[in-house]
């Protein structure tokens, strides 16, 4: 081999060493920044494990799944329900049913399900009482359905000689309320139309 094909060779191969040397010593932060955000969410410092684990993150090629784990029951601690199934789930889908904290994953999964249910539907009641509290509903058109008739301007009660029918006393035949009219149905303000 000529002097110049040997002088880029190892030219070649001192780059490729230390960018591999580089390399290493990335991979070695991001694992001590896992390591440390295991101990600091084992201490229950769990917005400190949260920023260790985000640093580790940006430092990684890859993911690995115990990261994936560790994010996720992290997540729940903090209170971020959705963010937590999400880990878990990469977890899971990571390692299958086979990883070393498959119960620790099933747990914490259970956990933030029923956390996360939980959450939207106290979000789903504060905004139903807001927006009966404040006196209004935003309506999406002119007219609202009924919610007695549900829109059809008939109501149907059983009776002992079949279903009696009745025009809808809020709405009448229309089944349709201007939203005026539909939010003082809400407040329990709603005059009836017909007797």
């Amino acid at each position: 081999m000529s002097p110049i094909k040997t002088l880029l060779v190892i030219i070649l191969f001192t780059c490729l060493g230390q960018t591999s040397f580089a390399q290493g010593i990335i991979k070695r932060e991001a694992l001590t920044s896992m390591d440390r955000g295991v101990e600091a969410m084992e201490s229950g410092y769990y917005e400190a494990a949260d920023q260790f684990f985000r640093d580790a993150l940006s430092k990684m090629t890859k993911l690995p799944s115990n990261l994936a784990y560790y994010f996720g029951r992290n997540s729940y601690h903090l209170g971020k329900y959705k963010q937590a199934i999400n880990w878990l789930n990469k977890y899971v889908e990571l390692k299958g049913t086979t990883g070393q904290f498959n119960d620790e994953v099933r747990e914490y999964l259970e956990l933030a399900n029923a956390a996360f249910k939980e959450q939207r539907e106290a979000e789903i009641g504060r905004t139903q009482k807001q927006l009966t509290s404040q006196g209004y509903f935003d309506c999406p058109s002119d007219y609202m359905h009924c919610p007695l008739c549900n829109g059809t301007g008939v109501l149907i009660t059983p009776g002992k000689f079949g279903a009696v029918y009745q025009t809808c006393p809020y709405s009448g035949l229309s089944g349709k309320l201007t939203c005026d009219e539909y939010n003082l149905y809400l407040r329990g303000e709603l005059e009836k139309k017909v007797e």
